[in-house]
This record gives C-alpha cells, sequence and structure tokens, in this order.
C-alpha cells in the first residue's frame, strides 16, 4: 500500500484513491457511433471529474469513454482516460491514453510528469527517469520540483542512491519545505546504512508537518532501535490521535502494544 502511495504523491492527479485492478480489455467507447460534440463531451468530462472526487472510477471511466468519442482529439480527456485505468491498474491502457495527450499537447509537461508515474507504477525505471527529467526541464512547468522528486525517486529503484541524494537536494533548494523529498531522501539513507542521516531528515519532515503520519511511523521504529522507548510513545500517540482506524493507525496500536510496560 505504501508502494503504491508513493507513486501516486508523483502524479498530478485528479484523484489520489486507489482501487481494483481491471482487466486489460480493448478500450472502446460506450457509444460505438456517436458524432463529434465538443459541448457534450464537457459535460460528461465534468461529470466524470465529479465522481472521482467521489471515489467512483468505474462511473467516471464511463463517462470519459463518452466524453473520448464525442471529442476524441481533446488532450484533457486523454489524460483524465489514462489517470483512470492507472488508478484502477490497466496500465497499458493507461500508457495508450497518456501517450495520445502528449501528442494532441505537444508534449504538455504535466502529461510528462504523468506518464512518467505510471512508469513507476510499471517498475520501468529508465523511462520514467526519462518523462520526469522532461517535465522538469521544461521552463513552462509549475512543479518542477514533483517531477525531480519522481526522477530521484526512481534512481533510487535502480540503486544509484547518490544521483537520488543529488535531485532531492535539488528539490529542496526549489521548495525548502516540500515534506515528500525528505520522507524519500529518509529513504536513500535508510539503504544507504545512515541512521543519523535518516533520522535527522526524518525530524525535519515532521517538523514541517506534524500530520506526515507514516514518517512519524519510520521515526518512532528508529527510536525503537535506539531504546528510547518513551520517544516512540510520542510518536505512536501522534498517529493514534490522528487516525485510529486507518492501516497505519492500526499497525501504530500493534507496535504500542508490544512496548514495554504496555
Amino acid at each position: 500500500m505504501l508502494l503504491r502511495v508513493t507513486y501516486l504523491l508523483f502524479a498530478l492527479l485528479l484523484s489520489l484513491s486507489a482501487c481494483a485492478p481491471v482487466s486489460q480489455v480493448e478500450d472502446q467507447p460506450v457509444t460505438s457511433h456517436a458524432q463529434v460534440n465538443p459541448q457534450q463531451a464537457e459535460v460528461h468530462y465534468k461529470l466524470a471529474l465529479a465522481y472521482l472526487k467521489g471515489n467512483d472510477p468505474t462511473s467516471a471511466l464511463k463517462e470519459l469513454q463518452i466524453a473520448a468519442s464525442q471529442d476524441p482529439n481533446n488532450a484533457a480527456i486523454q489524460i483524465a482516460l489514462g489517470q483512470t485505468y492507472q488508478q484502477k491498474k490497466a496500465y497499458r491502457l493507461a500508457e495508450r491514453h497518456y501517450l495520445r495527450a502528449l501528442t494532441l499537447s505537444n508534449d504538455d509537461p504535466r502529461y510528462q510528469n504523468n506518464i512518467a508515474s505510471l512508469y513507476l507504477d510499471l517498475q520501468e525505471w529508465d523511462k520514467a527517469i526519462e518523462y520526469f527529467d522532461k517535465a522538469a526541464q521544461n521552463l513552462l512547468f509549475h512543479n518542477p520540483h514533483v517531477a525531480l522528486s519522481g526522477e530521484a525517486f526512481a534512481y533510487y529503484k535502480k540503486g544509484d542512491y547518490e544521483k537520488a541524494l543529488e535531485l532531492y537536494r535539488e528539490v529542496l533548494a526549489l521548495v525548502p519545505r516540500y515534506v515528500p523529498a525528505y520522507y524519500y531522501q529518509s529513504e536513500v539513507y535508510r539503504a544507504l546504512k545512515q541512521p543519523a542521516a535518516e533520522k535527522a531528515t526524518l525530524l525535519r519532515a515532521v517538523d514541517i508537518s506534524p500530520s506526515f503520519l507514516q514518517a512519524r511511523y519510520r521515526l518512532a521504529e528508529i527510536l525503537y532501535e535506539e531504546d528510547d522507548i518513551e520517544g516512540v510513545r510520542e510518536q505512536l500517540k501522534v498517529i493514534l490521535d490522528m487516525s485510529p482506524t486507518s492501516d497505519l493507525g492500526m499497525k501504530a496500536n500493534d507496535f504500542m502494544r508490544q512496548l514495554p510496560g504496555s
């Protein structure tokens, strides 16, 4: 679950909700004989966005298929189809629509960023790096720090830790309070077996964003290794207070019950 959330952080998504996979069936419009009607397509597109915000990607997909049949050369509709298929883990269908959106938009850097996030899901690290880098280097892209973070993560997954750290430093030079970069930077330090640097980075993350609970949980694990039981309790208590019924909250509860004196 954490890995899936990781990849979504690097995408400029319509919705951040994960859902069940769908079969890789041929992508066919709901209305096979629909006539081109951009105005009506816009209605279906906006309805699809509402469904996505309501965590109903299946209904959104139906609306987007209709919209695409009525306005087949609309890049925004194509990117929305790509994002929806990606949420439903129909990755090759998502890729098809992302590539179509890139063609229609003359390589919009937002769409380069999003297809790069898809390649993270597919564990195609080199393709992810290629598209994240294209997006990050585009001077018209409003979120280069997001693309650079994704590129850094792909290098981390490839095992090139020094390049990953270099890119995370670049991210934080651009946006010093971009908390996800601190968290994923800490993962690199963990892989390098540098616990002091990992801990310092996590502390910085929770200092900037006290509600970043994944960082708190990892910090609790480090404090446990240091026999700082009170420090562990402090971090776990925040998680339990803020999100007791989440997966992370339940893990924190189990962790708390295993502590000495509990």
